[in-house]
């Protein structure tokens, strides 16, 4: 049975809150005296990797998340029935632009054959299994592609609906070198913004590189300059002997914030994983400036942040977070915070969860009554980031144990007591990106894809991501499936989950309408890999039905790589949940073009497309802004 851990949540004030838990805590593990004190250095001069915060742990106003033994929150013991979604990957429906029949499954059970082969036989079996002619493009995904320009109208071969009237943007990686040297990891590339003005049957697209302050930078330098990468580039860059942190602020901006976008007011704002994030010109999509926070959350060492900040159903405000970490110790406080609204500028304080080792949330979910913290058996070491590249940052904790280091935290928004509740250590956490978080009535429903290991610390280079044989074989150790975890409220109540995608295919990028946000959905849409049982590059977008469990629908072409596909909903009144158009660009991989598509959610099959454009690179995720980038 699941443990629970009742979480007291008070005024945030160092002494006063460790002294108000009633469950005893690890003491801070210490380093090294050197190693602690030019770590302390690097963040000092980052001030938060970007502005220097108060240096205050805690202050009043705030609320600090502690694992004591406060009153049980309370809930009841009615479980709640998880509806498993499809069957047999054999047996299932796949409508859209082509079907993936049986034959289509050759090779399918090399992936299962484990047991009693030996990895370089695994290897040459499934090499084997795969023709020549497979993939074809696919490595245009992460090859350069620095084309710019505004305002390129194309017609649509089929117009778009027209509630989809606005501006589709979707990030990507741009330029993978520069100046004789190159990237080593693909997401260390230099960023890119497209957008798409979607009015009935004309297009307009406007392609635009990042020009952030690592990337300008660069530019003068004429080569990749100072900043945080996941892998050192090739050759490495040169670093002054007497200045170890030259890639840490003040030397570096570390502002290649591509991953997602969000509209704060009439403003448009690029973000990845830091406190840092970039305000874009709505139409030109070029970079503005940093934000400037009219507000003090940002401590000293500010070692992390989410890419996924989410509304407050509500209040509409964005809800996001920061990790606040000592200098001399790995303990960390989570700040949640509220901010948009009246005041743009200026980030409030929801709650500070209190963890004794810097974690790595990517995303994370929102109910009407919490936000739920998925914590992975992992620590995003600040010391090897002020003196190595990011990879080396994400360390695995040893899950001996259920425990605080591989659990669900359940922050209620209105300040009052929380709890964690832990996952068997047989089930570590990993995870990528929260499908959609909502209560009912015995506690949480969280719908997450959880991956077979730390994904954050996986091959990430580009060479393996252009490897045909990496990248098929590493479908054999284990693939990102979605699962639902219902963690209830109340304590005695063990956390359950269930497999709610297809267990032979690797299923990530879900969205789901915008509209059930925190609420009970029926449906999700996603990307899906490994599509036909053999190839990586085998690639779909998918609908599941987690209600009815109506095996899943398909939109695929051969040889055309989607990315992740918005719902845009309808705007009839009574439309159903599924009702409307799925938008997305795909690179046709043959001729190396990428276009546009409106995809039914209910049917998955095209209803509109537009192209072809200039070639886009490895997308990330995309949004939908009704009207306009700006909302007109």
């Amino acid at each position: 049975q699941s443990k629970a851990a009742v979480c007291a949540i008070m005024p945030a004030g160092g002494s006063r809150a460790r002294a108000a838990m009633a469950m005893p805590r690890r003491s801070p593990r210490r380093v090294g005296a050197r190693r602690w004190a030019v770590a302390a250095a690097a963040i000092g001069s980052a001030a938060c990797w970007l502005r220097r915060g108060s240096g205050r742990t805690g202050r009043p106003g705030h609320t600090a998340f502690g694992l004591g033994a406060a009153a049980g929150a309370g809930g009841t013991r009615r479980a709640m029935l998880l509806t498993l979604a499809g069957g047999p990957a054999s047996g299932r429906t796949v409508i859209g632009d082509t079907s993936i029949d049986a034959e289509g499954d050759v090779g399918y059970n090399l992936l299962h054959d484990t047991a009693a082969e030996e990895l370089g036989d695994l290897n040459s079996k499934a090499s084997a299994s795969i023709g020549a002619e497979d993939d074809v493009g696919y490595n245009l995904l992460y090859e350069t592609a620095a084309e710019e320009f505004e305002d390129l109208n194309i017609k649509a071969l089929r117009a778009f609906p027209h509630y989809v009237r606005g501006d589709f943007v979707i990030p990507s990686v741009g330029q993978f070198e520069m100046g004789g040297r190159k990237f080593v990891g693909f997401l260390d590339s230099f960023g890119k913004l497209q957008k798409f003005h979607i009015d009935g049957d004309q297009v307009g697209a406007t392609y635009r590189m990042m020009e952030s302050g690592f990337y300008n930078m660069s530019r003068a330098e004429k080569t990749i300059g100072p900043g945080l990468l996941f892998y050192e580039t090739s050759p490495p860059r040169e670093k002054p002997w007497y200045n170890p942190i030259y890639n840490m602020p003040p030397y570096a901006p570390n502002d290649n914030t591509y991953v997602n976008t969000i509209q704060v007011g009439d403003a448009m704002m690029a973000l990845t994983d830091s406190a840092a994030m970039l305000q874009v010109d709505p139409r030109t999509m070029r970079v503005i400036g940093n934000s400037d926070w009219a507000d003090d959350l940002q401590d000293v060492v500010c070692c992390t942040g989410s890419a996924h900040p989410l509304p407050d159903p509500k209040t509409g405000e964005w809800i996001g977070l920061l990790g606040n970490s000592g200098i001399l110790s790995e303990e960390t406080t989570l700040r949640l915070f509220r901010f948009g609204g009246d005041s743009p500028r200026t980030r409030r304080s929801v709650a500070d969860v209190r963890m004794d080792t810097p974690p790595y949330i990517h995303s994370f979910g929102v109910s009407e009554r919490f936000a739920i913290l998925p914590r992975m058996p992992v620590k995003f070491s600040a010391t090897s980031v002020a003196m190595a590249p990011m990879s080396a940052a994400f360390q695995p904790i040893e899950v001996s144990k259920e425990g605080f280091e591989n659990a669900f935290y359940i922050v209620p928004l209105d300040g009052s007591p929380g709890i964690v509740r832990t996952v068997p250590q047989e089930e570590p956490l990993w995870f990528t990106h929260v499908v959609n978080t909502y209560e009912n009535a015995s506690g949480v429903v969280i719908d997450i894809v959880q991956a077979p290991g730390n994904p954050f610390a996986s091959d990430l280079t580009v060479d393996a991501a252009r490897d045909k044989r990496k990248r098929d074989i590493a479908g054999v150790a284990g693939k990102n499936l979605v699962k639902r975890f219902l963690l209830p409220l109340d304590s005695d109540v063990p956390v359950s989950s269930a497999l709610i995608s297809d267990a032979g295919t690797f299923t990530d990028f879900p969205k789901i309408n915008p509209k059930y946000r925190s609420r009970q959905h029926c449906f999700y849409w996603a990307n899906e890999w490994f599509s036909d049982g053999r190839a990586h590059a085998s690639m779909a977008v998918v609908k599941y039905d987690v209600c009815s469990g109506e095996r899943k629908r398909v939109w695929s072409r051969r040889h055309w790589y989607p990315s992740e596909a918005t719902m845009v909903p309808s705007d009839r009144e009574g439309a159903a949940e599924d009702e409307g158009v799925l938008v997305f660009v795909a690179l046709d991989g043959a001729r190396g073009e990428t276009w546009l598509l409106g995809v039914d959610a209910r049917t998955m099959e095209t209803v509109s497309e537009a192209g072809p454009f200039p070639r886009i690179g490895f997308t990330t995720h995309g949004e939908f802004y009704p009207g306009g980038s700006a909302g007109a």
